[in-house]
């Protein structure tokens, strides 16, 4: 067992990935940090995170401020002695004060090979823009968003057809392992940090609606990536008959043909320099659906713009 002083702060569910394979591997967790439960489901009740769950089966102390830019959060941070603090995914800002507590810093995991992607929704903003390589890096916080030297990194190939959440799921296993591996290394000062290079940063915004909303004018290949850049949810959308429809999964395939316009009775859209042949679709107020039964009724013509 470590004996280095560790706290983990992280809420999402994926967070608890990372928080497992840290008990897995013995490191002396002393605290988890998660955001306060919150009402969600259908009958809004108050759920504690996936984080809280975990650290609570394991018997480790946790805490849920609303805010760690109180003297009293800070104090009681203070008294738990860090080494270092892990971040994945918290959802709260950390301030100086904490962030430089620790002797060994506060690290953050973050699904890019910073500094392109820094920000909300790196492996989204990667497929879109149809980037050949992603990773993850693992790097000092600094109070400027993602922009702190970095300790280390692992890269990966992104396959032209993978979707976010298989994406997710390979990064996060790998992600787990860099972290297991890194921190040793950085207890025995055994890392050399690299300064980031601001001139070669990027930005990957937050979603929003009407960055999922599908324009087939646009090359087959941008919206083929707009589709699995957001699947399997929230998806991809377009307006068909005043109706918005969600594009789940697809097939890009070669083609000349009219853009935005529907080019057969299976439902396959033009797009400019190929076509968009949907696979899995989902209607307003409905459950996904394949293509097979989605025809079945809906009515439609070849030839029939969309988004018109």
């Amino acid at each position: 067992m470590f004996k280095e002083r560790v706290i983990f702060m992280g809420t999402p569910e994926i967070a608890s990935v990372y928080l497992q394979s840290l008990i897995d591997s013995h490191f002396n967790i002393v605290a988890v940090y998660t955001q306060p439960p919150r009402k969600k489901g259908r009958g809004m009740q108050v759920q504690e995170s996936s984080v809280q769950k975990l650290a609570q089966k394991h018997k480790i102390e946790v805490y849920c401020p609303v805010d760690l830019g109180f003297s009293a959060a800070q104090k009681e941070l203070q008294d738990l002695h860090p080494d270092i603090i892990v971040v994945m995914g918290y959802g709260l800002l950390l301030p100086k004060f904490i962030l430089q507590l620790p002797r060994f810093g506060c690290i953050n995991i973050h699904v890019s090979l910073l500094p392109r992607w820094r920000g909300a929704a790196p492996i989204e903003h990667a497929i879109l823009n149809g980037d050949k390589i992603t990773g993850l890096t693992i790097f000092k916080l600094v109070e400027k968003l993602d922009a702190g030297p970095i300790i280390a990194k692992d890269s990966m190939a992104i396959d032209p057809h993978i979707e976010k959440n298989d994406l997710t799921t390979l990064l996060n296993s790998k992600g787990t392992k860099l972290l297991i591996s890194t921190l040793p290394d950085l207890f025995n000062k055994n890392v050399e940090l690299e300064i980031q290079k601001e001139d070669m940063a990027t930005h990957a915004s937050k979603i929003t609606t009407e960055m999922r909303k599908l324009d087939f004018n646009q090359d087959a290949l941008t919206v083929y990536n707009r589709i699995r850049a957001f699947a399997p949810q929230p998806s991809a959308w377009f307006v068909f008959n005043k109706e918005r429809i969600k594009i789940i999964k697809a097939k890009l395939r070669e083609g000349a043909c009219e853009p935005s316009t529907i080019v057969n009775d299976q439902f396959h859209i033009g797009c400019n320099n190929g076509i968009i042949c949907a696979t899995i679709v989902q209607r307003e107020g409905k459950k996904p659906m394949k293509i097979d039964e989605f025809l079945r009724g809906f009515d439609f013509a070849v030839g029939q713009k969309i988004n018109a």
